[in-house]
């Protein structure tokens, strides 16, 4: 088993760096914290030129994968976005374009996943209408009118929606779940911008109201297999952005920590700031290690994929939120500021674990598959 990236893999990271850092990423998002959107299509498109949203995506459809596991090179892009809170729909986009590569029909792939992988079309997940992952929670109804088929009801804190053209939905049908890709420009949808705790990134509550659909807009095979895995690729791929965003975080807080002075050293010297910065360097480490082995255990079907998959979910989430309220604590009173970037970390930190399972759905998944086992 290898766990030390490729060359090639070395190679995207590093374009995807300099990417980024060319455009101040960080900074320019800081320019529109306060703009209904946060989303450059642009700049999203020219992303996709990158990988950022073909890996997952079969060649003969447009994608490609830079080594023979997909999904671990969507880490390495993962890694990198997080660094700079990226806000565009990196997660939801990659997660629809793996379902309907594994699950949509001939003429689905054809319709959407050229446009997927080039950035040119966006995506977004409908899941629930609280904007957890639980199935039961599902809002959204398949209903027949003497007109044909119709989605009605509401699926809240979907990323991305406001800028997504097809949305992948979750939806009750009197013979059981379902999911159906659906047009952003159908008629009876509705989006409305959610006020959440992050500001890097655009949430919204997606209304439908009798909304066609037609049985082509189906998914094949069972709701259920459709669900798990969309979880899993969100959970993977959401821990990389964590990772990254944590990498910059404590590196930045070691910057400063080590120009930073007090009774004529720097702060750094002091052996219990030292203490603290060790045990967040193990931390740090730890989500590092949880991604990298979930990613590789569900790229090469591990029969413990599920479990690999639900220890990042349970732990990463809540190793990032501490990274950071820490750094705020590190950072002293120039943390607190609105100038400074560490609020807005921190905001991510906390808003990602209500999202795709927050550590305690996890861990409720890690005691069930022991007690299967």
């Amino acid at each position: 088993m290898e766990f030390a990236f490729s060359e090639d893999q070395d190679l995207l990271r590093s374009s995807t760096r300099r990417f980024l850092d060319d455009r101040d990423a960080l900074r320019e998002l800081r320019s529109t914290l306060e703009a209904p959107e946060v989303v450059d299509r642009h700049l999203w498109q020219k992303g996709g030129e990158l990988g950022w949203t073909s890996m997952l995506i079969p060649p003969d459809h447009g994608g490609g994968s830079v080594s023979t596991q997909p999904l671990v090179d969507l880490v390495v892009l993962g890694e990198e976005l997080g660094r700079v809170l990226h806000p565009g729909p990196f997660v939801p986009t990659n997660v629809v374009a793996d379902v309907i590569t594994r699950h949509g029909t001939e003429a689905q792939r054809a319709e959407w996943l050229s446009g997927l992988a080039q950035g040119s079309v966006l995506a977004a997940w409908c899941a629930s209408a609280d904007g957890s992952i639980e199935m039961g929670e599902c809002g959204v109804a398949l209903t027949e009118t003497p007109e044909g088929s119709a989605l009605n009801g509401v699926a809240r804190f979907v990323h991305g929606a406001t800028v997504a053209d097809v949305l992948l939905v979750l939806a009750t049908t009197q013979t059981g779940a379902a999911y159906f890709l659906v047009p952003t420009t159908s008629p009876g949808l509705s989006l409305r911008t959610q006020g959440t705790l992050d500001l890097t990134r655009r949430f919204a509550e997606v209304t439908f109201n009798q909304v066609p659909v037609a049985l082509d807009q189906m998914l094949t095979g069972p709701a259920i297999a459709v669900h798990q895995r969309a979880v899993d690729v969100a959970t993977v791929l959401q821990s990389a952005e964590a990772v990254g965003a944590a990498d910059h975080l404590f590196d930045a807080t070691v910057a400063y920590l080590s120009v930073r002075t007090q009774f004529g050293r720097t702060i750094a010297s002091f052996q219990a700031i030292k203490h603290r910065l060790a045990n967040l360097l193990v931390v740090r480490e730890g989500m590092r290690a949880a991604t990298h082995f979930a990613a590789l255990a569900l790229s090469d079907g591990f029969d413990d994929a599920p479990a690999a998959v639900s220890t990042a979910g349970s732990y990463v989430p809540d190793g990032f939120a501490r990274i950071c309220g820490e750094s705020l604590q590190l950072h002293g009173g120039i943390g607190f500021t609105w100038e400074h970037d560490v609020h807005l970390f921190v905001r991510r930190a906390f808003t990602n674990k209500g999202l795709y399972g927050d550590p305690g759905w996890h861990r409720e998944r890690l005691c069930a598959i022991e007690a299967v086992a």
